[in-house]
């Protein structure tokens, strides 16, 4: 090193110090605080569902990977360090789960020989386009810089093992680049029928069980009008998830459409002890499924069978408007006295619960018309659900046909 100039070799150093700086600051720089969720979410979106086939803990939905979710918020929770998860799903699951290498020891490497292979290759391009240009002058530099090459690589490799995000077997450099099914879906959710179709397979070709590719490719089938295919995938997603709500929606409009009232109650009556969310409820409101399989139910000579599944969505739900509706309309239906009087009763309570409920008012009016004889209460009911801006068809033919609407 005594024939280089000491300028350059300081210019060197100086280079080498500022990189490797910019690495340790980037390294132990404090980021934002998480907060719980945040953590156990993160923390899920690191580990493989054991069940699976390209799809982490945070994107499955089976019940296992519910059940690990549910595991990391609670240790998280309990004061957990991330390490302490980790080392405990390892423990469990094996070291399959870990989308991610430690980052230290030889599992260190898998970060570190990518990075350093590819600066040194760099670094001997550079040296050789110098040599080809100027002859072997930089010769006396050459293992300074290599030196620092080295070093700047092995804390890359340290760099991208703490901050590249999930990387699983075979993936590249560029870290969370393994399939995600997760993404498969969401463009299902958005895209054209057929199209939806082919997504949903692919998704089913990498995780054959995925209980949530199954149910919407079996509704996309249903929507198609192939009801042999959507029968199969929907009995297919109940059967590999059965605490999967949407599954049990599916199939039970399905079972409906297929004259199957019992089995479509069988699978509403499961829907309400499951922790759905809030979506599904607006599901079942806006399409009446629970209480247009009542109402076959009934057909069918089943009161019991019906009054059994509105109450059931009711204890989920005791201010549903609709299924007091339903229920009162079902019980004064049956012309006994006593029957009438609790059918009113839930009339009078989903009209209170609900002042613009077209079915509330409808139903109430025509009870109060042909088995009360109140008049004027049914004429107020039929006058305030006029003045509805959407009016259902199959309620306003009710009325007219009664002669409460002009």
């Amino acid at each position: 090193m005594s024939g280089v100039p000491r300028s350059r070799r300081a210019v060197w150093a100086l280079l080498l110090v500022v990189a490797v700086g910019t690495l340790v600051v980037a390294e132990v720089a404090e980021r934002p605080p998480l907060t719980n969720a945040d953590r156990a979410h993160q923390l899920s979106r690191d580990f493989a569902c054991p069940v699976c086939s390209g799809q982490s803990v945070a994107e499955s939905n089976v019940p296992i990977a519910r059940t690990i979710r549910a595991s990391i918020a609670s240790m998280v929770d309990g004061g957990a360090t991330d390490d302490d998860i980790r080392t405990m799903l390892v423990a469990r699951f094996g070291e399959d789960i870990d989308y991610t290498p430690s980052g230290s020891g030889l599992t260190g490497l898998v970060w570190v020989l990518p990075v350093l292979a590819a600066t040194t290759a760099v670094a001997g391009v550079v040296l050789a386009m110098r040599r080809w240009q100027g002859g072997d002058r930089g010769a006396p530099t050459r293992p300074f810089v290599l030196a620092g090459v080295g070093i700047v690589a092995v804390l890359a490799g340290v760099f991208v093992a703490q901050f590249s995000g999930s990387r699983g077997l075979g993936d590249t450099l560029s870290g969370d680049i393994r399939l995600s099914t997760r993404t498969l879906l969401i463009e299902a959710g958005v895209a054209p029928t057929d199209e939806a179709i082919d997504l949903y397979t692919q998704v089913l070709e990498l995780q054959p069980s995925n209980a949530e590719a199954l149910a919407y490719r079996g509704w996309a089938h249903r929507r198609s009008g192939d009801a042999v295919a959507a029968r199969a995938d929907l009995e297919a997603a109940v059967e590999s998830d059965p605490t999967y709500p949407d599954a049990r929606v599916f199939r039970a409009s399905q079972r409906l459409v297929d004259g199957d009232a019992n089995g479509a109650a069988q699978d509403l009556v499961a829907l309400d002890a499951l922790d759905a969310p809030p979506i599904v409820g607006d599901l079942l409101a806006a399409t009446r499924l629970r209480e247009r399989v009542a109402t076959a139910l009934i057909d069918g000579g089943g009161l019991v069978a019906a009054l059994d599944l509105l109450d059931s969505g009711l204890a989920a739900d005791p201010a549903a408007a609709g299924l007091l509706a339903e229920r009162g309309w079902l019980l004064a239906r049956t012309g006994e006295p006593e029957l009438v009087e609790i059918g009113v009763v839930s009339l009078d309570e989903a009209v209170a619960t609900d002042p613009l409920h077209p079915y509330a008012l409808a139903y109430r009016s025509v009870v109060r018309s042909v088995l009360l004889g109140d008049s004027a209460g049914a004429t107020a009911d039929a006058t305030e659900f006029a003045s509805l801006p959407n009016q259902p068809p199959d309620l306003t033919a009710l009325l007219e046909s009664e002669g409460l609407l002009g």
